[in-house]
Order: C-alpha cells, then structure tokens, then sequence
C-alpha cells in the first residue's frame, strides 16, 4: 500500500512553530513531560506516493531484418550517433544468395506467364474445329436418310447403294476434319503448353479426342451399311447396319457439337490469371529479399546514445540502465549470431528522459494525467523535479513484494546532464488540494474502538477530546470537528499521558 504526505503552506508552518510552547506549566512532582503543537489552518495537500525508476521517454530498438551474424561493430556503447549512421553490418553472404534465388524463382515466372499467353487457340483451330461439326452434320443426314430407304425396303433400289456409298465418303470426311481439328489444337496449344498441363486445355484436348473417335465410329458404321447392302439385299442385317450407321453418325455430329464448344471455351483467362499471380508473388519475393539485404546494414533511427543490449533477448525499457544491461547471451561483438526477435541495439534520447512509478491499484484510480507530482532520486537527495503525470499505463504490474500496480509515467525536464537511465526515487503525486483547512499533526490523532480522539493541554492538565477526521495524510489530518484552531494538541509523550493527568510543556 503506497503511503499519503501532506505538505502544510507557509501560513500553517509559521501557525504551527508559533504553536510550540516552551514554557513549563504544571511542575508537580508527578507531572508528565510533553510536546504539543497547535491545531492550525491552512493548505493541504493529499499525495500518492509510488516508487519508480529513470526510463528513456524516447528510445529506438534496432532489430536485424533476418537471422544471421554480425561481420562488423562501427560504434562503442554510449557513443552518440545522429539517425542514418552506421551501428552494424550483418554477414551479406547469405543475404545475397536468397536474393539470386529470388531473382532466378521471378525470372521463371515470368517466363511461365510468356508461355501461357501464347496458348490460346488459333483461328486455325477454331476453323478445323468448325469444319469438323459440318461434316459430321453432313454425315448424319447421309446416314439418316440411308436408314430410311432400307428400312422401307428399297435396297434394291440404285438409289439406295449411292446414298450408302455417299454416307461412307461424307463420314470420311468428317473423320479426317475430326481428326485434323485434334492433332492441330495437340500440335499448336496442348503440347507447347508448360506442365502441370491448365485444367481447361486438358479438358479441350479430351473433347476433340472423343469427337475424332466417334467420327471413327460412325466411318465403320457406315462402311458396314454399305458392305450389308452390297451383299445382302433387304435383310433385318441391313436394316440393323443402316441404323447402326445413323446412330454413330449422330453421335460424331454431337461429339463434333461438344469439341467446338469447349475449344471455344478453352481460353486462358484462368492460367493468365495464375500465371500472373505466381508473378506479382515472385516479384514481392524479390523486393522482400532485396529489402533484407539492404537492411543489412544496421542504423541509427534516431539521434541519440547506443546501448548494447543482449545478443539473444530484447531489453525492457524497465531494466535500461547505463551499461546497457547485457543479459543473458552477452552483449553484442562480431560474430555475435542475432535475429529479428531481439534487439541488439537501442537508441535512447538522453535529453528526453521519463520516471516511471508503480502506483498501487488502490491509488491509481485516484491519479489522472495532468496531475502536478514531485520526483526525488535516492542518487540526488538535494534535488527535486516538478513534474505532472504524462500517462497512466492500462496493464498491471507485480511490486517485488507482489502487489499489483499500475505503471504511471512522469516527464523529467533539465535531467540530462544529472540524471542517469536506471536511477531509482520516489513520485509524490497530488492527487487533491485543499486551500483552507484545520488540521494536526498526524501523531496527535489516536483511536479507541474507532473513535478517534487527542489530548489537548488546558491549564496544565492533558484533556481528552473527541475529534472527527477526514483527509488523513502521512504526516497531517484534517480536523473536522472537536478543535479549533489555536488548540495545543499533545504530540509527543502520549504513551504515558491520561486524561486529567499533570502534564509539562518541553
């Protein structure tokens, strides 16, 4: 629990050194020895008090850009430096090889995007692919019709052999368009195209592979209509024959129908897509890797004075002091291995420097920012800093004897040239001022079964008085009834002064 001082205004302390009375009043024999002071009215401040050390209130921790070690120290610890200037160099080395690779992983991307932009089906495939649905259409009416005529039975018929005979070349003819349609898009897109092969050319591929089969098929078919008719005359063989061929013939025309619709969706807006993604990640690579290597070079972020931290942890502001407080793992030296998730270095403006108290939880809530505060250091007895609260922290802290405070944070001005990062001191917080108030000194007030109560001094006897209280400080409290002002109050001596008892003024 932080202890509360009151500091009593120049009217009360003339009040209070008139009060003392030197004059010896009731000499019995059995009289008792005291001091006394009057009660007396005047400024009264209430404080907090929190102890608290010197922190940096500005500082800059430098960390190293990527794991590694340091090939170069350029400074001593407490040389002061302006911000740009060089503290330490990493080893490039490794720095440098990551770049070449990123370069090289940007340069194949890119690379990768070239080759997909030249995918996209020609026109050439476009066109082979539209002659191929035109001769299967061609095909399939050749063969429809040639069912027809055997179906009726008009076999015998000259007519009905050149229609078969017609249905085998236009079936031909949509093969060979089948086929062409499908080795052209293989030759010029599927086969230059950079593995693993885009779902969508895959996709295309199978369809005119499918279309060409079924352009194979219904040639079969056809050639075996024609065979059944050329041989058999009007049978149920030939009528199955013809049927057989229109059917295939059908299945080549929707084949054929499917291929060309899935060419035409067989862009590559979604591979450029990709490819252009794998390129913008590349290239972030590449500026990342760049931007490491150049930040290899360790500087100065601020004007300031360096410190030299531990090589494997970060230091808290709270433990700066003015060896730069290696820790476990050493100070920073050449080969020194270091990373991104500690600090070897900080940068600490020592004209701008802060003392931070651990306020209690049961005070702080009492302390608001803009409240005047006085700081003391143990170092510098003589010296006082006025101050004010700058900011009040929102996460707790454990006090070595494992109380819960709040960190409250006070600027330090004109403290450069005495005051070093570290010093331990005390905060004396005014928290609230009152202008006119009766008060005594602390040690006069006592209590009884929480009555409070003093001794006063009235012709030469100790008097006991009931008294009301309200601001208790460490070394005032506030009367609120029961004395006035001018009353002797008895403050030293009490242990053996009873009411009604002779006393004597010392």
């Amino acid at each position: 629990m932080s202890k509360n001082k009151a500091l009593v205004g120049a009217a009360a302390v003339v009040l209070v050194a008139a009060g003392v009375t030197w004059a010896v009043v009731g000499r019995g024999a059995g009289a008792v020895e005291v001091s006394v002071e009057k009660a007396a009215r005047g400024p009264l401040e209430v404080t907090v008090s929190a102890a608290g050390s010197v922190a940096p209130g500005t500082k800059a921790d430098i960390f190293p850009p990527a794991a590694g070690t340091l090939a170069s120290i350029e400074v001593s610890e407490g040389q002061q430096v302006k911000a740009g200037d060089v503290i330490a160099v990493m080893d490039t080395r490794p720095l440098e090889l990551q770049v070449a690779q990123a370069q090289a992983a940007y340069d194949a991307a890119l690379a990768q995007a070239d080759a997909v932009g030249q995918q996209q089906p020609s026109s050439a495939d476009e066109k082979a692919a539209s002659a191929a649905v035109t001769a299967a259409w061609s095909a399939y009416q050749a063969a429809a019709k040639q069912y027809e005529l055997v179906s009726s039975g008009g076999v015998s018929d000259p007519a009905a052999l050149q229609q078969a005979q017609t249905a085998v070349t236009l079936a031909q003819a949509a093969y060979d368009a089948a086929a062409a349609a499908y080795d052209a898009y293989k030759a010029s897109v599927y086969d230059p195209a950079p593995e693993p092969k885009d779902p969508t050319i895959v996709e295309a591929l199978e369809a005119l592979e499918s279309a060409k089969q079924q352009a194979a098929d219904a040639l079969a078919a056809a050639q075996a209509n024609l065979a059944a008719l050329t041989s058999a005359g009007a049978n149920p063989t030939a009528v199955a024959s013809a049927k057989a061929a229109r059917d295939q013939a059908w299945a080549a025309y929707q084949a054929a129908l499917a291929q060309q619709e899935k060419l035409a969706r067989a862009d590559t807006r979604k591979a450029r897509s990709s490819a252009a993604a794998g390129v913008e990640a590349a290239r972030q690579a590449l500026e990342y890797a760049a931007g490491v290597l150049e930040r290899a070079t360790l500087r100065a972020p601020i004007d300031g004075t360096v410190l030299f931290n531990s090589a494997t942890a970060a230091l808290p502001a709270s433990a700066l002091g003015g060896s730069g407080g290696g820790a476990a793992g050493g100070e920073p030296v050449v080969g020194s291995a270091v990373s991104p998730a500690s600090a070897p270095f900080t940068v600490v403006a020592l004209d701008d420097l802060t003392f931070e108290a651990q306020v209690d939880e049961a005070d702080v809530v009492n302390v608001k920012p803009g409240m005047k505060a006085t700081v003391v250091l143990d170092s510098l007895p003589g010296r006082s800093f006025a101050t004010t609260v700058e900011r009040i922290g929102t996460a707790s802290v454990v006090t070595p004897t494992g109380g819960t405070a709040f960190p409250v944070v006070f600027r330090l001005a004109n403290a450069k040239e005495t005051v070093l990062l570290g010093m331990n001191g005390t905060a004396e917080i005014v928290v609230e001022s009152l202008q006119d108030v009766l008060s005594v000194p602390i040690e006069a007030v006592l209590d009884d079964a929480g009555t409070s109560y003093v001794y006063t001094v009235r012709d030469g006897k100790a008097k006991r008085v009931e008294v009301t209280t309200g601001r208790m400080t460490e070394t005032r409290a506030e009367i609120v009834s029961g004395l006035t002002a001018g009353d002797e109050v008895i403050v030293g001596g009490l242990s053996s002064v009873k009411d009604g008892a002779a006393v004597k003024v010392k």
